[in-house]
C-alpha cells in the first residue's frame, strides 16, 4: 500500500497492486476494540518520506471531517480500528490498487507471469508484500483446530469460552491483548479460568525511549545490514524489547483488570500468571489439551485447558505463489537474501527483479517487520525501480554514532565468548 501510494503520486501509471481482499482489513482475526498502535501515527503509509502527500493519516482525518475531534480526544495512541479505516480509505482511493484478486502463482519466461483467478498478467518486476505467517511452535503442531489456534484467528474462530479453562501462550503484546479481550467479556460470558504463560521472566514493556528509537531510523537499517551475521543476531537478541514488548497502557490495563477481579468483582474468573515458563509438551486431553509448563529441570506444572490460544508470533516463509521459481531464489534459513534495495538475489536477469517487504528482520533489523520504516522502505524500492539513487532525500544521521554501535557489538561478542 505504501509503495502503491508513492508510485501513484510520482508517476501515476505503469504498475498494478493486487490484493485478495475486496475491502482492506488489517489483522482482522485479532483486531480487538481496545487495540492500539505501538508507534506514532506519523509512521503511516507516506508521511516520513512525503508529508505533503494526499495519502497521509492527517489528510485522512481532514477529508473525513474529524481532525479537530481527533486532536480534542487526546488519544495516547491511535486505535488500530481507526488505523485500519485509514488503510482502507487509501486502499479504495488509489486507482492502481485492485482488490478481490488472489495471486495463485508467479512464473518467469523472460518476464514475470502473474496468474490470478481471472487473468495472467505480465510484469518486468514484482514486489511481494504479503507479510508473515503465523508461527506454530513444534510442540503444538498437529493439534491446531477449533480449540487450539494462533491468536491471529481469535476473531475468526470466535471460540465459546464461557465457563471454559483457557490457556494463552506468549507474553508479548498479542498475548496481553488476548487476555484483555477475554476478561473484558460480560461476567456471564467469561472463561472459568485463564492461564497466561510466557517464556520471559516477567511481562515486560516495550522500550520506546528516544535513543532506542534511533534503531528505527533509515541510517541504522543500512548500518545493521553492513554488520556481520553474528553481530546482527547478537544485536537482535540484545534489543528484542525495542519491538517485541508490551505497551505500557496495555500492561496497566491488564494489571487493573487483575485488581478488579481480585478485589471488586464477586464472580471472579480465575487468572493465573505463569511467566518464566516454557511449554515443553502438549498432548490431547479429552476435548482439550494438557500442557506441561517447565521452569528449569525439576520445576514442572501440568495445566489442562479446554482452549489454547497461541500468541507465539510470526515467521517468514516463501509464499506458495512463488513456488514455481522458489529454487531460483537465494535463501538463508527461511529468509530470502536481499540487496540494499530489498530485491531478492536470484539467478534471473538483473533487470528483472523480485522485491520483498516485511520479511528480512535478520538482514535489515528490528524495524523490518513493523510500520516504523514502512514508508522509507517503499521509497527505496521505488527509487530502485525508477533508477534513482537509494539515498535520495537523506535523513540527518542519528546521534548514536556508527562507531559506537559497531564497537558495542564487538565488545558484547567478546564478553559472551569469554563467559563474562
Amino acid at each position: 500500500m505504501s509503495l502503491a501510494c508513492q508510485l501513484h503520486e510520482e508517476i501515476g501509471q505503469g504498475a498494478l497492486f493486487l490484493d485478495r481482499q475486496v475491502d482492506f482489513r488489517w489483522h482482522p482475526g485479532s483486531a480487538f476494540d481496545s487495540s492500539e498502535l505501538q508507534v506514532s501515527h506519523f509512521k503511516d503509509l507516506v508521511t516520513l518520506v512525503n508529508p505533503r502527500s494526499a495519502y497521509t493519516f492527517v489528510n485522512y482525518l481532514h477529508e473525513n471531517g474529524r481532525l479537530y475531534h481527533f486532536l480534542n480526544a487526546q488519544f495516547e495512541a491511535v486505535l488500530r480500528a481507526e488505523f485500519e479505516q485509514y488503510l482502507n480509505w487509501a486502499f479504495q482511493k488509489n486507482p492502481l490498487v485492485r482488490g478481490g484478486e488472489t495471486v495463485r502463482e508467479i512464473r518467469f519466461d523472460g518476464e514475470f507471469r502473474v496468474r490470478t483467478d481471472d487473468a495472467v498478467l505480465g510484469a518486468r518486476n514484482v514486489v511481494v508484500g504479503i507479510g508473515k505467517q503465523a508461527q506454530i511452535p513444534p510442540q503444538f503442531q498437529g493439534w491446531t483446530g477449533a480449540n487450539l489456534f494462533h491468536s491471529s484467528d481469535v476473531l475468526h474462530i470466535h471460540p465459546e469460552v464461557r465457563k471454559k479453562d483457557v490457556c494463552v501462550v506468549g507474553g508479548g503484546q498479542s498475548g496481553a491483548e488476548v487476555l484483555l479481550h477475554l476478561v473484558s467479556r460480560p461476567n456471564e460470558q467469561r472463561p472459568a479460568s485463564i492461564t497466561w504463560v510466557s517464556q520471559r521472566e516477567n511481562y515486560l514493556p516495550i522500550d520506546n525511549s528516544p535513543f532506542t528509537n534511533e534503531l528505527f531510523m533509515p541510517c541504522f537499517s543500512d548500518r545493521f545490514a553492513a554488520m556481520s551475521e553474528s553481530q546482527r543476531k547478537l544485536f537482535l537478541r540484545r534489543f528484542v524489547l525495542a519491538s517485541d514488548g508490551i505497551s505500557e497502557s496495555t500492561l496497566r490495563a491488564v494489571y487493573q483488570a487483575l485488581y478488579r477481579h481480585e478485589f471488586l468483582e464477586p464472580n471472579q474468573c480465575d487468572i493465573a500468571l505463569r511467566p518464566g515458563c516454557n511449554v515443553s509438551r502438549c498432548i490431547n486431553a479429552g476435548a482439550g489439551h494438557r500442557l506441561t509448563l517447565q521452569r528449569g529441570i525439576d520445576d514442572i506444572e501440568e495445566v489442562t485447558a479446554d482452549i489454547v490460544i497461541l500468541a507465539t508470533g510470526y515467521e517468514n516463509a516463501v509464499p506458495g505463489f512463488l513456488e514455481p521459481i522458489a529454487d531460483r531464489l537465494e535463501q538463508i534459513d527461511k529468509d530470502m537474501v536481499i540487496g540494499e534495495d530489498f530485491s531478492v538475489s536470484w539467478d534471473g536477469p538483473r533487470d528483472r527483479r523480485i522485491f520483498v517487504q516485511n520479511a528480512n528482520l535478520g538482514q535489515r533489523g528490528l524495524a523490518d517487520p513493523n510500520l516504523r520504516l514502512l514508508a522509507w522502505r517503499a521509497r527505496r524500492i521505488l527509487n530502485s525501480l525508477l533508477g534513482r539513487s537509494p539515498y535520495a532525500n537523506p535523513e540527518h544521521p542519528g546521534f548514536i554514532s556508527r562507531t559506537s554501535l559497531e564497537s558495542w557489538c564487538d565488545t558484547a561478542g567478546e564478553k559472551m565468548g569469554s563467559g563474562i
